[in-house]
C-alpha cells in the first residue's frame, strides 16, 4: 500500500467519522421540537414562501420570504440558511413542521463536516511555510471532527454551523490567494488573475457568512489578515513589469491598479452575495442603495437591550453574575474537554515562541482578542466562540505532535502506553457526549413515566419560559392532566407570590423540566430574593412538596459497557437545556 493511498485512506476515515458523529441521532428529541431557537426557525421556515421571481424575492416590503412579512417581526438572523433548507425541503417534499427541522439538522451537520475538510486544506497550504509536520493537518482535522461543541451544534437547525462554514471557506480562499507567492507564473497577468479569482471567492463566501448572521463581522479581521497580505503580494509582480522609462506617476498607477482591482472584486462579490443571500438586511431592493433596514436595526437594538442585568428577560438572567472566566471554563470542561484544551495551550505556546512566524502570531493575537472580547460581554454563551474551535484543533494537533516527538526514543511498550493514555484522555469526552443520541431525551423519559404513574386529572405545575411536561407521548384522554403555568421569572412582588402560593395549594405535582429556573434565579438573590429562597425550600421539602422523581441524560460511557456518567448540570444552561436537561418532579407531600 503506497504512502499516498494510506494518507487518502486516513483522510477518508477522519471525514467519515466527522460526518457520522454529526448526523448520528438526528431526531434526538423524538420529534418534540425541544430547542426553542430551532423551533422558531422551523416555524419561520414553514411560514415563508420562496417567491416566483428574483424581483419579488429581493423586495423587502412584499417578499413572501421575508420573515417580517409573514408575522415574524422580530427576526435577527440572516435568511440564507432558511433559503437553503426551504429550497431543499420543497424539492424533497420535506416542507412540513415535522420534517423541515430534521432536514435542517442534517444540513447543519453537513455544513460543519465541510469545516473539517477546509481546516485540513488550509493547513496543507501553509505547512511548508510554517515548517509543520505533514501529520499536523490530519491530527487537526481529526481533533476538530471529535470536538464536542461543534458536534452538538451540528445537531441543531440553527445558523451557527452555516456561519462557521462560510467564514472558514472565505478564509480558505484568502489563504489560497496569499499562497500564490509560492507559485511561479511566467506571465504577470496570470499571477494577478489567480489572486483576483481567489479574492472573488473569499468575498463571495464572506458575504454568505454575513447572510447567515451579522456576527460574521467578528471573523473579518482573521480573513482580512490574509486578504491584505495577498494584496501586498500583488505589488511584487507589478514592480517587476514596470519599464524604466515610465514616470513615477505611471509606475505608481501600474502598482496600485492590481491592488485596487482585487480589493474591489472582493468587496463586490461580498456585497452581491449578501444582497442575494439575505436581502432583508437592506432598506430597499435597489442594489445601489446599501442603506441598512430600519426594521433590522431596531431588532438588533431590541436584542442588545436584553443584555441588561435589570432586564426581566428569562434567558438573560443566567449572565447577570457570570464571571468573565465562564467562557474559558465552558470551553475547557465541555467544549473540547480538559486534556484537549491543555494540548491546545501547549501547541499555542510552542508554535508562538518560534521566530519569523508572523502569520501565526497575527492569527494567535486575533484568537486571544476575540476570546477575551466574548468573555467580557454580557452573554457568554458557548456557541459565540464557535469560530475558534478549528484553531483549537490546530493548536492541539501541534501540542500532541510535539509531545510525541519527545517520547519517540522511549521503548515501544512505553510509547504505546503513553499514546493510549493521550487518545483515551481526549476521546472519552466526545464518546461520552455521543451517548445523548443513543437514548430517549430526558423530557421524553419523564413524560412516559408521568403517563404511566401519575393519577388521572392530576394538576401539574410547570414553570414559565420552559417546556411544560408531560409531552403528549400517548393519548392524553387516558390521563387528562390539568396544567398550570408558574410565572417564576416575574418580578418578586407580593402579588406574584400570592398567585404562586395559591397554585402550590391546588397543585399535585411541580415540574422543573430543566435548570432554567433553579439554575439561574438563585445566582441573582438581590433580584429574586423570594424566588431564590423558594428553590432552597423546595429542594429541602419545606414548601409542601417533596422530590418525587428525577430524570437525567448525562453524557455517559454506559452504552459502551463502561459504568461512568459525567454529570454536567453545572455547565452553561444552553449546553444542557436543549438536548439533555435535568428534569425534577416534585409531589405534594
Amino acid at each position: 500500500m503506497s504512502v499516498s493511498f494510506k494518507h487518502k485512506l486516513l483522510l477518508f476515515f477522519i471525514l467519515f467519522l466527522g460526518l457520522f458523529v454529526r448526523l448520528m441521532g438526528n431526531n434526538w428529541d423524538q420529534g418534540w421540537h425541544l430547542h426553542p431557537d430551532e423551533r422558531f426557525l422551523t416555524m419561520v421556515s414553514i411560514d415563508v414562501k420562496i417567491p416566483q421571481n428574483i424581483s419579488k424575492y429581493l423586495d423587502q416590503y412584499t417578499s413572501t420570504f421575508n420573515p417580517v412579512n409573514k408575522g415574524h417581526g422580530f427576526y435577527v438572523y440572516g435568511t440564507f440558511p432558511l433559503l437553503i433548507n426551504k429550497a431543499l425541503a420543497q424539492f424533497l417534499y420535506n416542507d412540513t413542521y415535522e420534517l423541515t427541522n430534521l432536514q435542517g439538522r442534517a444540513l447543519s451537520g453537513i455544513a460543519d463536516f465541510f469545516v473539517i475538510y477546509i481546516l485540513y486544506k488550509i493547513i496543507e497550504l501553509v505547512e511548508n511555510e510554517l515548517k509543520l509536520a505533514k501529520s499536523i493537518k490530519y491530527s487537526a482535522a481529526f481533533l476538530y471532527a471529535v470536538a464536542v461543541l461543534p458536534i452538538q451544534l451540528s445537531h441543531f437547525f440553527a445558523v451557527d454551523t452555516f456561519l462557521n462554514l462560510f467564514c472558514w471557506a472565505s478564509l480558505y480562499f484568502a489563504v489560497r490567494a496569499y499562497n500564490t507567492k509560492h507559485v511561479t507564473y511566467n506571465i504577470q497577468k496570470s499571477y494577478m488573475l489567480h489572486v483576483t479569482c481567489y479574492m472573488c471567492m473569499s468575498g463571495l463566501f464572506f458575504g454568505l457568512a454575513l447572510a447567515c448572521k451579522i456576527s460574521a463581522l467578528y471573523f473579518a479581521p482573521i480573513t482580512g489578515i490574509f486578504v491584505l497580505l495577498s494584496l501586498r503580494l500583488l505589488v511584487i509582480p507589478a514592480k517587476a513589469g514596470i519599464q524604466s522609462k515610465m514616470s513615477v506617476i505611471e509606475s505608481k498607477i501600474r502598482i496600485w491598479i492590481p491592488i485596487f482591482i482585487a480589493m474591489t472584486m472582493f468587496l463586490i462579490f461580498c456585497y452581491l452575495a449578501l444582497r442575494l443571500g439575505s436581502p432583508y438586511y437592506f432598506q430597499t431592493n435597489n442594489i445601489f442603495n446599501p442603506q441598512i433596514s430600519a426594521v433590522f436595526i431596531n431588532n438588533i437594538k431590541t436584542l442588545k437591550s436584553f443584555e441588561n442585568s435589570q432586564m426581566l428577560f428569562p434567558p438573560a438572567n443566567q449572565w447577570v453574575s457570570a464571571s468573565p472566566f465562564l467562557s474559558i471554563k465552558n470551553v475547557f470542561f465541555f467544549g473540547v474537554g480538559p486534556v484537549y484544551f491543555i494540548f491546545s495551550l501547549i501547541g499555542f505556546f510552542l508554535i508562538n515562541i518560534q521566530k519569523k512566524l508572523h502569520i501565526i502570531h497575527l492569527v494567535s493575537l486575533w484568537v486571544i482578542g476575540f476570546t477575551v472580547y466574548q468573555s467580557v460581554q454580557f452573554a457568554k454563551t458557548m456557541r459565540y466562540l464557535i469560530f475558534i474551535y478549528p484553531f483549537l484543533a490546530f493548536f492541539a494537533a501541534v501540542g500532541v505532535q510535539q509531545i510525541t516527538l519527545k517520547i519517540h526514543l522511549l521503548a515501544f511498550s512505553i510509547r504505546l502506553f503513553i499514546y493510549s493514555i493521550i487518545c483515551i484522555s481526549i476521546l472519552y469526552w466526545p464518546l461520552a457526549f455521543m451517548s445523548l443520541y443513543t437514548k430517549d431525551h430526558s423530557r421524553v423519559s419523564a413524560s412516559k413515566y408521568m403517563f404511566q404513574t401519575l393519577p388521572k386529572n392530576s394538576i401539574i405545575l410547570s414553570e414559565y419560559w420552559d417546556d411544560p411536561l408531560p409531552l403528549m407521548v400517548q393519548n392524553p384522554v387516558t390521563r387528562n392532566f390539568v396544567g398550570s403555568e408558574v410565572h417564576i421569572f416575574d418580578p418578586d412582588t407580593p402579588g406574584k407570590w400570592n398567585i404562586i402560593d395559591e397554585q402550590l395549594k391546588r397543585g399535585d405535582y411541580y415540574v422543573m423540566s430543566s435548570n432554567r429556573g433553579w439554575g439561574s434565579i438563585p445566582t441573582t438573590p438581590k433580584k429574586y430574593p423570594i424566588a431564590s429562597a423558594f428553590y432552597t425550600d423546595m429542594f429541602a421539602g419545606k414548601r409542601g412538596y417533596i422530590k418525587y422523581k428525577e430524570f437525567t441524560s448525562y453524557p455517559s460511557l454506559r452504552y459502551l459497557g463502561i459504568p461512568f456518567d459525567f454529570p454536567d448540570q453545572w455547565a452553561e444552561e444552553a449546553f444542557t437545556v436543549y438536548d439533555h436537561p435535568l428534569v425534577k418532579i416534585f409531589k405534594k407531600n
